[in-house]
């Protein structure tokens, strides 16, 4: 091969190309049919093991079965159900009730409408207070407590709005992806990054969520949301803050033993610098010359002035490009490096398959990475197709709290609308995963040994008994951060949300036959010999339900 290279290399253009054409045509026709095979084997193997175990596949690929997705997996099978799930929505079909709750919402408006009043009041308060235009400390205490609580109706507003879609929206995929690269590119609600979580959301995270991992990286970088939670926003030449690049090679790329080195972090720190956030939309006065360098796009902001113009060493490459140009060339440098792809693919077979992942399946979706250039959904789709994927299907894998809760809330449902989804959120709160509440930059643990202590699995029991008989709190009135009124504004505080309401808090509603439901009735042929028969104890349907939505088969998938 190498003297028929050599040989290659050394002819004419056109002849060249001929000989490459003959000798590669061939070669790659045979690697084609070689690889259809072994699609096909894939797809089939696939396909045989959701048929033995179609609620643990739909609650791979999304956020637990319900009548409707066991109904079109038993139509089209799970390889064509798969392929639609890997296909990116920007607006899915949802229910008119469900689509009319979220598209009211003040969080849907752009950022530049929301922050900077906030802001900018939140200032002005405090401007009183130095210059001693006001002495009132009660009043002062009132108006920043009032401040807060805006900030917390909003944050709110987005703990609803992800809720929702993940128990009502078809791409169930790419909603449960959605959370996973939230979780990846974990950022924490404290100050003024909790309004702003609906848009890092639904702008930076789902519509790259099944994209290419390159424009994902960017999505994030570009945020005011990472900007400000890991201090970028004070990185500045003379003054550089290696927090965000640290993070970025640790947690969102490279991954931990990866080979690079502190001057490494320095150096992608000093490529970072300028790269910041205004929040009060302030005037950005740069020199003359530095003009055209200026980059405003909405909150964030690149100030040349900033900017650390000089060449950086960054993994053994040298960056000479100024600016943006430079931000956007160590982009491409972290999400095209093998190390990235190993360690974002591990992330994900872990999450979806097992929290020991087969280095075969693993190596597999590396090299499609590397084929792809980093297309999630491509990467995605070789580890679902994978023998490993089929097999993990009848080995169960405990379920975080987040995938609790949704999954038993979709198996719960008979075609109701949730009209309140604060118990929704005071039960993961109660559970120790509430949205947004991870302070440290790592996210919540992807392992399921994480979540199976005994205190979770008695919390877990109490949130089975409350969603078993009904949890009538979840179709009452909406809460008030759900209403626009400006009293239902002045009511909303952040502690509701960590209050589950008890059965009979709300008129009273049946509990639901679960026994006779599409999910448990797919289920049952899987379920052991205990979980039957302390099923068959069971004398009224609320404990019924309760038993079986804690069951070992149930928590997990």
């Amino acid at each position: 091969m190498r003297k028929l290279s050599h040989y290659i290399t050394r002819t004419g253009p056109t002849m060249r190309i001929w000989l490459t054409l003959g000798v590669l045509f061939p070669l790659l026709v045979g690697c084609a049919a070689q690889a259809q095979p072994q699609a096909r084997a894939g797809d089939a193997a696939l396909n045989a093991a959701a048929r033995l175990h179609p609620t643990v596949f739909l609650d791979r690929i999304g956020w637990g079965a319900d009548a409707v997705q066991l109904r079109e997996l038993s139509q089209i099978g799970a390889t064509r159900l798969l392929d639609a799930q890997l296909q990116p929505q920007a607006h899915p079909m949802l229910r008119p009730a469900v689509r009319r709750q979220l598209e009211n919402l003040e969080v849907n408006l752009p950022l530049e409408q929301i922050i900077p009043p906030l802001v900018r009041e939140q200032h002005a308060i405090h401007l009183a207070q130095r210059d001693g235009q006001t002495t009132d400390v009660a009043q002062t205490q009132a108006e920043l407590q009032a401040l807060n609580q805006r900030k917390n109706q909003l944050t709110q507003q987005a703990m609803a709005q992800q809720l929702l879609l993940a128990v009502y929206a078809p791409n169930q995929l790419q909603q449960r992806l959605t959370w996973f690269w939230l979780n990846h590119f974990n950022v924490f609600r404290g100050g003024n990054i909790g309004p702003m979580m609906a848009d890092y959301i639904q702008r930076v995270i789902a519509p790259h969520a099944l994209g290419h991992f390159r424009d994902l990286l960017q999505a994030t970088m570009f945020s005011p949301q990472m900007l400000l939670y890991l201090n970028n926003a004070q990185n500045a030449r003379g003054h550089v803050n290696e927090n965000y690049a640290r993070e970025v090679m640790e947690l969102h790329t490279l991954g931990v033993g990866a080979g690079y080195t502190q001057a490494d972090v320095t150096n992608l720190a000093r490529v970072l610098t300028g790269l910041g956030v205004d929040l009060a939309e302030r005037p950005v006065r740069v020199r003359p010359a530095l003009r055209d360098e200026l980059w405003l796009r909405g909150l964030v902001v690149f100030n040349p002035a900033r900017h650390d113009p000089d060449p950086k060493l960054v993994l053994g490459q040298t960056l000479h490009g100024r600016g943006l140009d430079e931000i956007k060339q160590v982009i491409a440098l972290l999400a095209d490096d093998p190390a990235t792809a190993r360690h974002v693919s591990f992330e994900l077979a872990q999450y979806f398959v097992a929290d020991h992942p087969d280095p075969v399946m693993l190596n597999a979706m590396v090299r499609t990475w590397a084929q792809t250039n980093g297309d999630i959904a491509a990467v995605l789709r070789t580890m679902f197709t994978s023998p490993q994927f089929a097999t993990s299907l009848g080995a169960p894998q405990f379920k975080d709290p987040m995938r609790y809760v949704v999954s038993a809330v979709r198996a719960s449902l008979d075609g109701g609308v949730i009209t309140n989804p604060q118990p929704l959120i005071g039960m993961l709160y109660k559970l120790g995963e509430p949205l947004y509440g991870r302070q440290t930059p790592d996210g919540y643990p992807l392992n399921s040994g994480a979540w199976d202590s005994p205190g979770q699995l008695t919390m877990r029991f109490e949130v089975a008994r409350l969603i078993g008989a009904g949890a009538s709190a979840l179709f009452g009135p909406p809460p008030p951060f759900l209403r626009m009124d400006a009293t239902a504004n002045a009511a909303s505080t952040m502690p509701q949300t960590n209050a589950v309401p008890r059965p009979g808090t709300y008129p009273h509603l049946p509990p639901p036959d679960l026994a006779r439901s599409a999910v448990f009735l797919a289920t049952e042929p899987a379920l052991s010999r205990p979980t039957l028969q302390a099923l068959a104890q069971a004398d009224q349907r609320v404990s019924w339900n309760a038993l079986w939505l804690s069951s070992p088969e149930f928590m997990s998938d």
